[in-house]
């Protein structure tokens, strides 16, 4: 047996998603799990936990998805057997992050628990001021990059992220630092929340352990 999380975009109407399970069902395949991550102008962004009954099957599975009118496929990765439910690791993660020693550690469990739960590509934190990096993973684009798609987010309106974008922008105001992620895959509505609230919980913690002027915010 394969399991395998499988994110698509469905027409946000009645009967859709059983069509979908139907046709997953027909290759024998079942839907464990299903998280809404996006509902927007008509169009459904959902992410299925489907059980296949042999590996090698998910390119069958996304062809049969695709044959419903108006569906397409996003994203598939493999889901370990006792992987949590997401929102049990988003709340784990916020209860790391709350438990952590130092400030410091703060900032570093913040990086590393983003990178885990939205699969990241890269990650910075830049500091306000200097506009230096503070801590990075992976192929991290420029600080002037970073600050151009800051103010093109900040005139978008789109929490951070523009629209269909993979890079998302926190402030952390009384760290006076801003979180930078990306990744190939855009991020939806649900997942935007879930950065945020996870670098609030962050910044508070911050405040709390290493107590200092604000930083007045950017967004």
């Amino acid at each position: 047996m394969e399991r395998v999380a499988v994110r698509i975009w469905v027409p946000d109407r009645p009967g859709v998603l059983g069509a979908v399970a139907t046709r997953i069902g027909g290759i024998r395949g079942n839907v464990v799990g299903l998280e809404v991550l996006e509902r927007e102008g008509g169009v459904a962004v959902d992410e299925l936990m489907v059980e296949l009954p042999e590996p090698g099957m998910v390119d069958e599975m996304c062809v049969q998805i695709r044959l419903i009118d108006g569906a397409g496929v996003e994203e598939v990765r493999p889901v370990g057997p006792d992987e949590e439910e997401r929102g049990l690791k988003v709340m784990s993660a916020a209860l790391a992050i709350l438990e952590t020693a130092n400030s410091a550690a703060a900032l570093s469990a913040l990086m590393g628990y983003a990178g885990e739960l939205f699969e990241l590509e890269w990650a910075t934190l830049v500091d306000l001021q200097s506009g230096t990096h503070l801590q990075s993973v992976g192929e991290v684009p420029t600080v002037p990059w970073l600050s151009a798609f800051a103010e093109g987010a900040r005139a978008d309106g789109a929490e951070g992220c523009t629209d269909r974008s993979g890079v998302l922008a926190e402030d952390l105001e009384a760290a006076g630092s801003t979180l930078y992620v990306g990744r190939e895959v855009p991020f939806r509505r649900r997942e935007r929340r879930e950065v945020e609230m996870l670098a609030r919980v962050t910044d508070r913690v911050w405040a709390a352990l290493e107590p200092g002027p604000a930083v007045h915010p950017r967004w």
